[in-house]
């Protein structure tokens, strides 16, 4: 019964986790064209005498949005920022519980955020309420991306919660560790090393000396 409720917590945190990773690739690449969109403003304001006037409107909602929307696949990445002093000098038996409970933390941070995002937005449809600006953006659709990411972010919180929780019980911590502690120096320079094309990626074998 635990083992099968393992699998079905891993498997929904796994289809939630590949969401994220779709909304944060999507939120970099926002960035990227929000970047390329000012890029052309400036110069067409500057070479062809006319402005968009909708520059400081629509790369605001870009930044809004595109943040929310990478909160899981950071998540995921283990890349958030975690301050682990102590943690990692604790005994297997205290250091797992007080993985638990970070995430537990920050699962009841981010409810009350998604409570406060999602009743914006209800706000702004009820009172039909629009941007002050040329365009006159319903206020609703950023303000909807925006909460739908957080509202991602937070599902995938509790999945990783239960599933974290049901290995802890389970006997199997060093699983849940695995999941939810920060990356080590170690992870990181290799990230980096890979990324610049130093080490093979993960899962390709490295090459053999002749």
């Amino acid at each position: 019964m635990l083992s099968s409720s393992i699998v079905a917590a891993s498997f929904c945190r796994r289809m939630i986790a590949r969401l994220g990773t779709g909304m944060g690739y999507a939120a970099g690449w926002g960035f990227i064209l929000c970047a390329a969109f000012i890029t052309f403003d400036v110069l067409a304001r500057r070479f062809l005498g006319f402005s968009s006037q909708a520059t400081t409107e629509l790369t605001g909602y870009c930044l809004a949005f595109g943040i929310s929307w990478a909160l899981a696949h950071t998540l995921t990445s283990r890349a958030h920022v975690r301050i682990d002093v102590l943690i990692n000098f604790l005994p297997p038996k205290i250091r797992y519980p007080m993985h638990l409970l970070s995430l537990a933390a920050l699962a009841v941070f981010i409810g009350f955020l998604a409570k406060g995002a999602w009743e914006l937005v209800d706000e702004s449809l009820l009172f039909n309420a629009t941007d002050i600006s040329v365009l006159r953006t319903p206020l609703w659709i950023p303000q909807g991306l925006w909460t739908f990411g957080i509202i991602v972010f937070l599902v995938l919180i509790l999945l990783m919660l239960a599933e974290a929780t049901l290995l802890v019980i389970a006997g199997r911590g060093a699983e849940a560790e695995a999941m939810l502690h920060a990356r080590s120096y170690d992870e990181e320079a290799a990230e980096a090393l890979e990324a610049v094309g130093a080490l093979p990626a993960q899962g390709m074998p490295k090459e053999t000396q002749p």
